[in-house]
């Protein structure tokens, strides 16, 4: 969904060019970009074209770049700056691509939300929940598995909606951004919501997630109607294919949110006392004259999960082993 323009102009090629190539191949940015080492091959583009964002070296900033049909002009810093540019925004150049592309995006949102032109293309995204009233059954193993099948042919992002998802030990990584900052944006700035995902979501196998909130009274504050108007946001923008929702019971509300779901996955065990606890819920859903939400059910037994590994090879493992082929078996029926 490229829209708009990011122009970068350093004169070091090597880092120039290596850094448009990794904004490139990275899915789903809001812009073009091109590459910049040159002062005049640079000047000529802005007469004929408007530039969202300039993110230009320090050492290169010229007055002359400011009086162009430029949105923002953010400077590549290397610690100082001239005391001249002072009052410009800056992104420090010598941290990590990943980094600089989430602090491009957030001043991306602030040109969109100045100019009010916000692309949008309305999209039918499938929205896949994934509950059990069981406990301990696998249900966020199952999540993630279907996630990363799903996501080698479909844009597909999961959200876990779980108290403690423990997702740093188990990514084996520490996060800048989760859920919680991107409730707080949507709040703020629904309208560009789409540009903010892209800034806080992390990629695993081909899935992208959004690291879980870890806060847990945020999660129980969230109206069931704010997570519909949410998820409806996210549909609007037709940036994914799939949403899957890993639904806990610490929801105010998850029926609620279980009824906007198009289809949905429970984990089960097989013993006595998971089938009476799915029992148990299907009763509920009876005496209440929701009978359409149990036709979206679809009753998954989960397999033995033995595996004494740990962290991201630990859903490796789940991938290529029994779960995963179960899953694709289940995909391949569906598909008939």
């Amino acid at each position: 969904m490229n829209s708009g323009v990011l122009a970068i102009y350093d004169l070091d090629d090597s880092y120039a060019n290596s850094l448009m190539k990794y904004i490139c191949d990275k899915e789903g940015m809001p812009f073009k970009t091109i590459a910049f080492t040159q002062k005049e091959a640079l000047l000529q583009y802005m007469e004929e074209n408007h530039i969202d964002l300039l993110l230009i070296s320090s050492t290169a900033m010229e007055e002359c770049f400011a009086n162009k049909d430029v949105g923002k002009i953010i400077l590549l810093s290397p610690g100082d700056i001239f005391s001249e540019y002072i009052g410009y925004s800056s992104i420090y150049k010598f941290q990590s691509s990943e980094n600089i592309i989430r602090e491009v995006l957030d001043y991306y949102v602030d040109v969109y939300q100045e100019s009010g032109n916000i692309p949008m293309n309305l999209g039918r995204t499938e929205v896949i929940g994934v509950y059990s009233p069981v406990g301990r059954v696998g249900k966020t193993t199952f999540a993630l598995t279907l996630g990363q099948i799903l996501a080698a042919n479909y844009g597909t992002l999961y959200i876990n909606l779980e108290e403690f998802a423990a997702f740093e030990s188990l990514m084996e990584k520490t996060y800048a951004a989760d859920l919680s900052d991107l409730l707080y944006y949507y709040r703020q700035y629904p309208e560009s919501l789409h540009i903010k995902v892209k800034a806080v979501v992390e990629k695993f196998n081909g899935l992208d997630y959004i690291p879980p909130l870890t806060f847990s009274e945020d999660l129980r504050q969230m109206k069931g109607k704010e997570w519909i108007s949410f998820i409806e946001k996210l549909n609007s923008f037709g940036i994914y294919d799939k949403i899957i929702l890993d639904i806990s019971s610490m929801l105010e509300d998850p029926l609620y949110l279980l009824e906007r779901c198009d289809r949905i996955y429970m984990p089960t065990a097989k013993s006595g006392m998971s089938e009476m606890k799915v029992q148990a819920f299907e009763t509920f859903l009876l005496q209440n004259d929701m009978e359409d939400l149990m036709g979206k059910i679809d009753k998954v037994l989960m397999p033995e999960l033995n595996s004494q590994a740990q962290g991201v090879r630990y859903l490796e493992e789940q991938l290529w082993g029994s779960l995963g082929d179960l899953i694709r078996q289940k995909l391949k029926e569906e598909r008939g």
